[in-house]
């Protein structure tokens, strides 16, 4: 990643250099550490896993790699067991912590090298760690919590004691934080295993994933396409089965876009509920659009599990008070007939054809599934064009209202080069400066749709969830998603979100343009994303294996009943674990 012929305003040539060691030397801490832990391994993947060259061109699955690089006793634990089977089998004494965890360092080590998912390795911590749960369990005859022995990769913005913590901020490659995240030490004091800590884009708020650190993430289904961000190292690494679960966070889109584009689950919760205490990022003190963190998982039921005993067991209430002191709910009671609000398209911006059939294939199903599911169409009742592109100006404005203040000040220090999707979010409403008067009527303007949404939809309608695209188009291309509305329209409004795999691909001889539901529309977010120079860009090939993954949608703080509905969801559709 390199400078460009015109410069933005933070952009120093002559600063950056002097940063260059730096990324250098973190570069190849990693190299070193994934090489010096098995050589011979190493080298069997180096000489396995095809050049960069060719996995960023060729629609690659980089999950073949692993019956080829792991021993069949590992290819059953990274592929097979789940993680309730695994803190089974460790209590059994048919697998230990060691084992488990080893069989996890490789796989995410071919995850490295398919899909450059990583930003820093956590090895001999890991190691160390499983030995000592070993001997807990020897000598207790328990298991030390409900995630011991579970490897689980996290974002390397969450603040990790004692490890270089940059957020994929140049300028913060010397920040070592002397205390881990919340949801890091509640992790680790319930057993959970730590092996890795993955990739965020520069300013981490692109829905793709690249940094001037360690450059580009891949997609692990489709190694050419775009993981989504802004965890989209979560999406590559648990997509590839290189941990069992893994933990983003979501301001935009950035859980469910990278778990959409791998074809896995994710949550994205209530604003509260997981803790954000001591994290990077560069939206500090804006509380317009609350972050979140949340799971990726391979499951729908590895997610459940992750989420309950994190809060009922972790409550991450008792370390930060910023958290509200809501249990999960474990005695979720759906409705025997579970009324669905359907939306195909926002009204912005046209969904590609491959999702308009992910929809239509999904509602036919749940529509034949006996007396369980009700669908209701929404789109005669949702908002105008006009209105939703009032909103999403209003929405992404949102998140540059200081006038990109704080990011053009971390970028500033460094002087590093801005890549294409970080000037595409500092452009957001122009990357004007608001008024705090501005600043408050658009936070007047989003609760008044927060109270629409629940009394229009959910009350009005009688809807138990909403079910919608999660993206306009399957696995995007790299450095090409542009449109956050289908995801940040909930950040705004603070709803909750599942996302769960469809069972549809995207197949470039059915996916054409003449496929499309209707005509384009005329705002200038549908031209962002579907024309250039006035003339339609789209290419069905761009997209060949790209998976369609859909979003549900729950009321404020009914994020189990959103889960325990995508738990019945995927019975309908035969969606087995990842």
């Amino acid at each position: 990643m390199s400078f460009g012929k015109t410069l933005y305003a933070t952009e120093n040539p002559e600063l950056f250099a002097k940063f260059t060691p730096l990324i250098e030397e973190y570069n190849k801490a990693r190299e070193e550490q994934i090489k010096n832990y098995d050589p011979e391994f190493y080298a069997k993947c180096k000489d396995t896993v095809a050049p960069a060259e060719q996995l960023d061109s060729e629609p690659i699955n980089a999950l073949q790699y692993l019956e080829k690089l792991l021993t069949p006793s590992e290819l059953v634990i990274v592929n097979e067991y789940s993680i309730k089977d695994l803190l089974d089998k460790q209590l059994d004494k048919k697998l230990t912590a060691v084992e488990i965890i080893n069989a996890y360092i490789k796989a995410a080590i071919i995850s490295q090298f398919s899909t450059n998912c990583g930003m820093q390795f956590l090895i001999p911590e890991a190691l160390s760690k499983a030995k000592k749960l070993d001997e807990y369990l020897a000598e207790h005859g328990k298991l030390i919590g409900p995630f011991h022995g579970i490897p689980v990769s996290l974002k390397e913005q969450m603040n990790y004691a004692g490890k270089q913590t940059s957020a994929s901020y140049v300028a913060y490659l010397k920040n070592i934080p002397k205390e881990s995240g919340v949801t890091i030490q509640i992790l680790d004091k319930l057993g959970a295993n730590f092996h890795i800590r993955t990739a965020q884009p520069q300013a981490i708020m692109w829905l793709d994933t690249g940094n001037v650190i360690t450059g580009r993430t891949r997609n692990p289904v489709s190694t050419r396409l775009s993981p989504g961000g802004s965890s989209g190292g979560e999406s590559a690494c648990v997509g590839s089965h290189g941990s069992c679960i893994g933990v983003g966070s979501d301001i935009g889109g950035s859980i469910r876009a990278p778990a959409a584009f791998a074809n896995i689950f994710g949550l994205k919760p209530t604003t509260r509920r997981f803790s954000l205490m001591n994290g990077l990022s560069g939206g500090k003190g804006q509380e317009s659009i609350v972050a979140v963190q949340g799971p990726l998982a391979r499951s729908i039921e590895e997610m459940e599990y992750f989420t309950e005993n994190y809060l009922n067991e972790g409550k991450p209430w008792e370390y930060d008070p910023l958290c509200v002191p809501i249990a999960w709910n474990t005695k979720v009671e759906l409705p025997k007939k579970i009324r669905i609000g359907v939306l195909f398209d926002d009204n912005l911006v046209t969904p590609y054809p491959a999702v308009t059939r992910g929809m239509e294939s999904v509602v036919e199903k749940l529509s034949k599934a006996g007396e369980d599911f009700e669908i209701v169409d929404l789109s005669k009742y949702w908002y105008s064009e006009k209105e939703m592109e009032e909103i999403y100006t209003m929405n992404i404005g949102l998140y540059t209202c200081d006038g990109n203040k704080v990011q053009l000040g971390m970028f500033g220090e460094s002087g590093e080069p801005l890549e294409k999707l970080t000037r595409h979010f500092l452009n957001f409403d122009g990357g004007v400066e608001r008024s705090v008067y501005e600043n408050r009527m658009f936070n007047a303007k989003r609760d008044s749709l927060k109270v629409e949404m629940f009394n229009k939809f959910f009350k009005g309608l009688k809807l138990d969830f909403i079910l919608s695209p999660t993206y306009c188009g399957p696995s995007e291309k790299q450095e090409n998603s542009l449109y956050w509305g289908y995801t940040s329209f909930w950040n705004l409004l603070d709803y909750p979100n599942v996302i769960f795999p469809s069972g549809v691909v995207h197949d470039d001889k059915i996916d054409t343009i003449d496929k499309l539901a209707g005509p384009l529309k005329s705002n200038k977010y549908e031209a962002m994303v579907w024309k250039k120079d006035g003339k339609v860009i789209y290419d069905p090939k761009d997209y060949i294996g790209g998976p369609v993954a859909l979003q549900l949608t729950a009321e404020r703080f009914h994020d189990e009943d959103a889960v325990a509905c995508v738990k019945k969801i995927t019975k309908v559709l035969g969606i087995e674990r990842r």
